[in-house]
């Protein structure tokens, strides 16, 4: 009994830590980036922002590859088809809700 309170409160102290650092993330924006309003609140997204950061990571991919640091390499090349494939997201979106001007 004493190990399933213990692991309960343990749980409750994650979830909470976990819900009290997701919160001030979604409450930021950037000014001049895209907005779309979602039941949660606005989301930003700013595709030139996000192909750049894949190109410095790219960069980066590059540079650790060139010194033989072939994880540096593979961790930096994903993170930077992770800009590119969010980035793709955010063009998506804001074309798709696009208001349509089709009589």
């Amino acid at each position: 009994m004493i190990r399933r309170t213990a692991t309960l409160a343990v749980t409750a102290v994650l979830a909470g830590g976990l819900l009290l650092a997701a919160a001030p993330a979604q409450a930021a924006t950037a000014t001049g980036a895209h907005t779309a309003a979602t039941a949660s609140g606005p989301i930003t997204c700013d595709p030139a922002l996000l192909r750049r950061q894949a190109a410095q990571a790219d960069q980066r991919a590059d540079e650790a590859r060139r010194a033989g640091n072939t994880a540096e390499a593979n961790r930096q090349a994903a993170l930077a088809a992770a800009y590119r494939k969010q980035a793709k997201q955010c063009e998506d979106a804001e074309n798709s809700n696009a208001p349509s001007f089709h009589g």
